[in-house]
This record gives structure tokens, C-alpha cells and sequence, in this order.
């Protein structure tokens, strides 16, 4: 069985450290693990800290951080993932399968085709909620640092902020698929993915005109967030660490 991890957004160090609320809720109500039980704690720098549990009540839980150590399993690429926010459930999955597929940033945007209101109180709440399944997801994949989440942006704002040394869109129409586009030697890749029904052919148009390349995934039209895992596993295994 691995050991559990758990991001705690302070200043780590050797010694005993208090929990936050999360991860003691988890540590006593899911796991229900015992004092004397190994966790590993993190706060997205880079390293980790193993520790034994001292102190598990309803007040507080307790670990003692016994050893530190870095952890290097990001991958060489520097990924950055555009997503037009799409419905609950998906956008949900592909944020989680990004940050385990080693993308370094992520950047959700309002597209022609997204269903979402555009109040700042609706873009607190989803991000809030994005950010948690960016920390849960970093914890289940072992990865040390957290994957990085831009405020909600427009679609014109993510083509004229964002920079790599590949900029790519997915298109069912494109005529480029992936074997004509990773034969280019990159570290930095930015990859723009429509929402349900994909980018408008006005957005389309808005992508080339800014260079950002058009690229197909096969013959078959998938889902947008099948998409999104396929383009970025195919990324990672061409020039990252898949």
C-alpha cells in the first residue's frame, strides 16, 4: 500500500506540525489511520516529508516530520493546457488527468460554446473548486509540485498572454495530425481545447491568425475531454517523459 500524501499550502520543516482541516477530516474520517501510521506531506516546492502521526483527535492531528528529501519526477516539458471550460463532469476530468499527465499550467477559458455566467462570483467558485481537484490530484499522482491555475480568462486574452515554442489548437478539420506536428524538437508547448462542440470557426480563424497551429486527433470526432488526454499523452511521449 503507498503512503498518503497531503499538500499543506505553508512553510515546512522538521518536527511536529499541525495539519490543516482537510487533511485531518481525511486522515480521521476516510482513512482512519492510527497514531504511528506513515504520511508524506508537501507544499508544492518541490519537496517532501515523511513523518509518523503523534497526536489523531477531533481537535487536531499531529504528525512528526522525521526526514526531507526533493523530489524530481516533473517532466521536461513545460505543458500548458488552454481549456475552454466545458460541463461540470468534464472539465472535472480533465484538469485531474492533465496534472497526472505533468502539465505545468493550466489556463480555463471562456469560449464561444461555453455554457457558464460570467460573474466574478461564478469564476471564485470554479476556480476554488478547480484548485482542490488540482491539489487531490497532485497528491494521488506524486507529483511534488502543484500545477499551476490561471484565472479565467477570455479566448482572445489566452491567445495574445500565452507563449511556447509550439502553440497548438485542436481541430476536427485540421489537415495536420500528430505525426506531421511532433517531429519540431520543443520544451515548451502550449495546447488549446475546445469545449463540447469545439471552437468556433470564428475562434478557429482568431488561432491561425495569431500562429497558433491547427492539429486533428484521427478520423473519429471525441469528446472534449478525450481530447485533451489523448493530445496531451501523445505530447508527453514525444517530448516529455511518457
Amino acid at each position: 500500500m503507498s503512503i498518503p500524501r497531503f499538500y499543506q499550502n505553508e512553510p515546512l520543516a522538521l518536527g511536529n506540525y499541525t495539519l490543516d482541516e482537510a487533511a485531518a477530516h481525511h486522515i480521521m474520517h476516510v482513512l482512519r489511520l492510527k497514531i504511528g501510521s506513515e504520511i508524506i506531506v508537501f507544499n508544492g516546492n518541490g519537496d517532501e516529508f515523511k513523518g509518523l502521526l503523534c497526536h489523531v483527535n477531533k481537535k487536531a492531528v499531529v504528525v512528526t516530520l522525521e526526514q526531507s528529501y526533493n523530489v524530481s519526477n516533473e517532466s521536461f516539458l513545460a505543458l500548458h493546457l488552454v481549456q475552454a471550460i466545458s460541463r461540470k463532469d468534464h472539465m472535472d476530468l480533465t484538469l485531474q488527468k492533465a496534472v497526472e499527465l505533468g502539465v505545468t499550467q493550466i489556463t480555463p477559458v471562456i469560449s464561444d460554446f461555453s455554457n457558464m455566467k460570467q460573474s466574478q462570483t461564478e469564476f471564485n467558485h470554479k476556480e476554488n473548486h478547480w484548485q482542490r481537484i488540482i491539489v487531490s490530484a497532485s497528491q494521488q499522482s506524486g507529483r511534488s509540485i502543484i500545477t499551476r491555475l490561471n484565472p479565467i480568462s477570455s479566448f482572445k486574452e489566452a491567445l495574445r498572454n500565452t507563449q511556447a515554442e509550439q502553440r497548438i489548437f485542436l481541430s476536427p478539420r485540421a489537415e495536420a495530425t500528430s505525426e506531421k506536428i511532433w517531429v519540431k524538437p520543443s520544451k515548451s508547448v502550449v495546447l488549446f481545447v475546445g469545449c463540447e462542440g469545439g471552437f468556433s470557426d470564428n475562434e478557429e480563424m482568431q488561432a491561425t491568425t495569431n500562429g497558433l497551429t491547427a492539429m486533428a486527433l484521427g478520423k473519429r470526432i471525441l469528446r472534449t475531454e478525450t481530447a485533451a488526454i489523448a493530445a496531451l499523452a501523445i505530447l508527453q511521449y514525444c517530448l516529455g517523459d511518457l
